[in-house]
């Protein structure tokens, strides 16, 4: 295994509790401070890292051939998608 294979899944799942967090807004610390919008951000930001490491250690095709890599990039996308509204679901009144 690569270093850089290790780098790109921290990323990868560095990224979901700072879009969570951010979207519940929840005062958790990142790269731009505490704030949620600043959390949101960073996750975006790690997850356009990720994909360019990724990219240009193996070339961005054989993303779709590494099923590793699509099991991440999905879940981090459904939680892009869906997780406001799972906050929203679940969250105590």
């Amino acid at each position: 295994m690569f270093y850089l294979d290790f780098f790109i899944a921290v990323l990868i799942a560095n990224a979901i509790p700072h879009f969570i967090f951010g979207i519940a807004r929840v005062r958790f610390l990142g790269l731009f401070g505490y704030s949620s919008k600043g959390n949101i951000c960073y996750a975006f930001l790690q997850c356009i890292i990720a994909v360019l490491l990724y990219s240009n250690q193996y070339g961005l095709t054989t993303i779709y051939t590494n099923p590793f890599v699509i099991g991440g990039l999905t879940v981090l996308l459904l939680y892009f998608i869906f997780g406001r509204l799972l906050i929203d679901k679940f969250r105590k009144k």
